[in-house]
């Protein structure tokens, strides 16, 4: 379960670095949440960002 969780949140971090690369600087803000999340955290970031 531990490593479902993380690769979301490395999936989560590549969403919001494009989003970055492509002028929406402000996806940053999440970044410190979305590595101190824990696994129910990532889920809602998750979508939050149309990822589920």
């Amino acid at each position: 379960m531990e490593n479902q969780a993380e690769r979301l949140r490395e999936k989560l971090l590549n969403e919001i670095y494009a989003g970055a690369a492509c002028g929406l600087g402000a996806m940053l803000l999440d970044e410190d949440r979305i590595r101190n999340a824990d696994e129910e955290e990532l889920e809602e970031l998750a979508r939050r960002y149309g990822m589920k």
